[in-house]
């Protein structure tokens, strides 16, 4: 079905990209076995796929082998190695690094990368900037100066409308 799929919904240059997702998150999730698994299978089935390994004209599709055969073995040298020599491929998708992250968590007993203090990524940093803007703000109008609080209040009240008549019986009729 993922090869189905590679081949009528994407490009050419993207045959190795849907791979990928698929074993990186398999690994992920702790299964070698289907990530080998379905690996073999799409490179062995898919019409766009090069025989190997190795894979000459698709680098990410040699990434993805030698990954799989680093986990088999363990070291951490080997995945160290392969993800630095792999970077141009491991760009591609901003998510891979993430994934790496794990599998290095989980199949060489790499420590998780340090984060700064509160959520992280995209929405994270968005949300502690404005929430930093508003306690900003909220701290102004805590402690506000003399000088800049006689100045909006004078402003006020030279624009405001004069304050309306008191209403006599007699303007009712």
């Amino acid at each position: 079905m993922l090869i189905e799929y590679s081949v009528k919904k994407g490009y050419r240059s993207e045959v190795d990209l849907f791979i990928a997702q698929a074993v990186l998150q398999y690994l992920c999730l702790r299964n070698k076995t289907t990530a080998h698994a379905a690996f073999s299978a799409y490179t062995s089935e898919h019409p766009h796929v090069e025989s190997g390994p190795p894979f000459s004209q698709t680098p990410l599709l040699n990434f993805l082998w030698l990954l799989l055969l680093a986990v088999e073995t363990g070291k951490l040298g080997h995945f160290t190695i392969l993800c630095e020599k792999y970077q141009p491929s491991i760009r591609r998708d901003p998510c891979y690094r993430e994934y790496l992250d794990r599998i290095g968590q989980i199949f060489f007993g790499v420590s998780p990368p340090q984060r700064g203090p509160g959520p992280g990524g995209l929405f994270g940093n968005l949300l502690t900037s404005i929430m930093g803007s508003m306690e900003e703000d909220d701290d102004d109008l805590d402690e506000p100066s003399q000088a800049s609080s006689r100045a909006p209040r004078a402003a006020a009240a030279a624009a405001a409308p004069p304050p309306p008549k008191a209403m006599i019986a007699e303007d009712l009729d």
